[in-house]
């Protein structure tokens, strides 16, 4: 059944093949969860909204129609899921202080010394926060187009737009990106 195409899984999973919906989840549970965790800020939140969306996705799987892929269509729900999220919080959650000096150890034991660890770190918490303070629409074409690897017309497509907007909004995202790492980046 794993070399059966998403599609003919999806036909199967609609016919209460409970087997076909595992194979699916299977392929995508990966991408899904990455995609979701560049937009959230930790594991948590991530599995969760990954479970959520793989919920949804069972829920609706008989209302999709095929009009988009079932990857496209599967990540819209999580992207979809993931904003409202973002937009209900009212604040972001701020990493530990023992997360960070984990972060900084692990860096250590990776042969790095402390000092070179602790100004990797500091330059991956600046990007970090970077990403996380970028308007929202924008980030999202920006996670989808040059993390997630997308093009524009499937980033369209998620976020139920034009490939004009979101050309737009990875120009807007690039230029926020270059304005607030500029003094970071030009040591």
């Amino acid at each position: 059944m794993n070399e059966l195409s998403d599609e003919q899984l999806v036909a199967e999973a609609k016919n209460g093949c409970l087997e076909a919906f595992s194979y699916l989840v299977e392929r995508h549970q990966n991408k899904i969860y990455q995609a979701v965790r560049r937009f959230v800020s930790n594991h948590e939140d991530a599995a969760d909204l990954t479970q959520e969306t793989w919920m949804c996705a069972f829920r609706s799987l008989r209302s999709f129609r095929g009009e988009a892929s079932f990857s496209t269509w599967l990540y819209r729900i999580a992207i979809n899921l993931t904003l409202n999220h973002l937009k209900s919080q009212k604040k972001q959650k701020k990493e530990s202080l023992e997360e960070k000096k984990q972060r900084i150890e692990v860096g250590s034991k990776q042969g790095l010394s402390s000092f070179a660890a602790t100004e990797d770190f500091e330059l991956r918490e600046k990007v970090e926060s970077a990403l996380t303070n970028i308007p929202l629409s924008y980030r999202s074409a920006f996670i989808l187009v040059a993390l997630e690897g997308m093009s524009h017309r499937q980033a369209a497509s998620i976020l139920g737009c034009s490939e004009n907007t979101v050309s737009w909004r990875m120009h807007k995202a690039r230029r926020w990106l270059q304005k607030n790492l500029a003094p970071y980046l030009l040591r």
